[in-house]
């Protein structure tokens, strides 16, 4: 994907136009490509590819310093990106390490960045959930969006919770969630699996 080395301002200098196939098998083995065609922002249009295609060249090994901050930069400027396009895109995971590289200003962008999502995902308001009258399924149920498995999570631990409070039980799935790098991934499932065998461990000795 990178055909030049040299610094430059302009991303297009460095990074070639990928199809729509070429995306697909980018993203294919990490989950699948958005619905969502285009998002806003403050230079306009926001192509979702363009998100895959930034994410693919931060991981390349070969990319430089130079390269690494034009790129989070152009990032920094995408101020509207919903936190489902930074989960379902896994640009978080990609940036997150970048927060302690030795460059100081690619770790300043990176900071922020990291930062502004989560910011993002705490000011969200919290949707009542009820819990469920029977065991709900665990995470491995198979079907769903990143959102619908959020959900069920939430439904899960507020069904192990001593006192019931739909609110609680989102606050914790909401930090889980935040500390899997806004990722959610058979990490972030393991994650919630050890809050609940922690909460119902509590409850036992309690």
């Amino acid at each position: 994907a990178v055909v030049s080395t040299q610094s430059t301002g302009t991303m297009d200098k460095f990074v070639k136009k990928l199809s729509r196939d070429e995306v697909l098998s980018i993203n294919k083995s990490k989950r699948p490509l958005l619905k969502q065609a285009t998002l806003k922002s403050l230079g306009g249009v926001t192509d979702v590819k363009r998100i895959l295609r930034i994410k693919e060249l931060l991981d390349c090994k070969g990319i430089t310093a130079d390269q690494i901050l034009s790129l989070i930069s152009e990032l920094d400027k995408m101020t509207t990106i919903p936190i489902h396009v930074v989960s379902d895109t896994g640009i978080g995971r990609s940036i997150g390490p970048l927060r302690k590289h030795s460059n100081d200003s690619i770790a300043s962008v990176a900071k922020r960045l990291i930062s502004a999502w989560k910011g993002k995902i705490r000011d969200m308001p919290i949707a009542p959930v009820s819990a469920p009258r029977s065991q709900f399924p665990l995470l491995t149920t198979s079907g769903g969006s990143n959102e619908d498995i959020r959900k069920r999570a939430v439904r899960l631990i507020l069904a192990n919770m001593q006192h019931s409070d739909s609110d609680s039980a989102k606050v914790i799935e909401r930090d889980i969630f935040i500390a899997n790098e806004m990722i959610v991934d058979k990490n972030y499932k393991t994650k919630v699996r050890q809050k609940v065998f922690e909460m119902k461990r509590n409850q036992s000795s309690g």
